[in-house]
């Protein structure tokens, strides 16, 4: 294994010094504007040296006689959406095309992975769902995983920061619980994001754009999903817990523009890192928070799965609650720098 990750970091490395060159040649630049949180024109297609060390890492893994059921099928969606990504990062497609694409790829995620249909609560006690809740409830994880990473790849270093240890601790999961395309995708998907990292951290030379925002989160969520649909008592909030930073991030941004009657899916400057930025936090500040808080609940994920099976139910909500906290005092601190 430690052979397959270090060929995928190598082929990473090679794609993101690649696809910098190329971007910049090609004009493939993310100009500054008002929502904007760097100042400078700079490559936003690196996210394909993402998906090629993912590419890699299923050529290692078959290399070394690995495979993982759903695998193949969960790589070949997760390319689409970054194929999707890269054609919007070229020539900005229109929103009711994207959202319907979105849309028809995230079931075809939770089919191929398997909908999680029933919920395990304790030992051989488990909460059937209806077939059509546990379907739409797969394609609304898959949806919200993809859109919520996509929204958060706006701050230098921070997608990688936070990426890294989810599917690390995605992979660990899988080996613990003998998911091989949990375990493929979440170390590929690491050593893949690692090689971007060094180009993407404070100050970026290149940026992931939507080719790896939304690739990088698609394989995540057809890795997590592939996880949870195992039945394995814990594992469904695994799924959430390891990416918890980014998804409470955008539902309680969502929330706070509702209640002040903003609320709207079109892009702003609302995000908790967005107002740490303007309060007067660098890149690598944020980045740093963000990483260490990713660490520490996919740690505390991994080891309240080695408890009792309720227990990754409660840090789960428990992170929840802490996060909801530090995003209060997030938007107190960005005021208080305005005053």
């Amino acid at each position: 294994m430690i052979a397959v990750i270090l060929s995928i970091l190598a082929a990473s490395l090679i794609a993101s010094a690649g696809v910098t060159a190329l971007a910049w040649r090609a004009g493939v630049l993310d100009m500054p504007n008002a929502r904007s949180s760097h100042g400078a024109p700079t490559p936003r297609a690196g996210g394909l040296g993402v998906m090629a060390g993912l590419g890699a890492g299923a050529l290692a893994a078959s290399a070394f006689a690995l495979s993982g059921g759903p695998l193949a099928g969960l790589l070949i969606l997760a390319a689409a959406f970054a194929v999707m990504g890269f054609a919007d990062d070229l020539i900005t497609l229109g929103e009711a095309g994207k959202f319907l694409a979105s849309v028809f790829l995230c079931i075809a995620v939770a089919a191929m992975a398997g909908p999680v249909t029933h919920i395990p609560l304790d030992g051989d006690i488990a909460l059937g769902l209806p077939l059509w809740l546990g379907w739409a409830g797969s394609a609304l994880f898959v949806f919200v995983a993809v859109n919520a990473v996509n929204f958060m790849d706006g701050s230098d270093g921070m997608f990688p920061a936070v990426m890294i240890p989810a599917s690390l601790g995605l992979a660990v999961a899988g080996l613990v619980t003998g998911v091989n395309a949990s375990v493929i995708i979440g170390f590929a998907l690491a050593a893949g994001l690692a090689g971007f990292a060094a180009f993407n951290w404070p100050p970026a030379k290149v940026f992931a754009g939507d080719v790896g925002a939304l690739g990088a989160g698609a394989a995540y969520a057809g890795g997590a999903l592939a996880l949870a649909g195992q039945g394995v008592p814990g594992s469904m909030w695994l799924a959430p817990l390891f990416i918890l930073v980014f998804l409470a991030d955008v539902l309680l941004t969502l929330l706070r523009r509702a209640r002040y009657g903003r609320f709207s899916l079109m892009a702003h400057r609302e995000h908790a890192y967005q107002r740490l930025i303007d309060a007067g936090w660098s890149h690598r500040r944020v980045a740093l928070a963000y990483g260490g808080l990713s660490v520490l609940i996919v740690v505390s994920g991994l080891a309240a799965a080695q408890g009792p099976d309720i227990a990754p139910f409660l840090v789960f909500w428990g992170w929840t609650a802490i996060l909801t906290v530090l995003h209060m005092l997030a938007g107190r601190l960005a005021l208080g720098s305005q005053s």
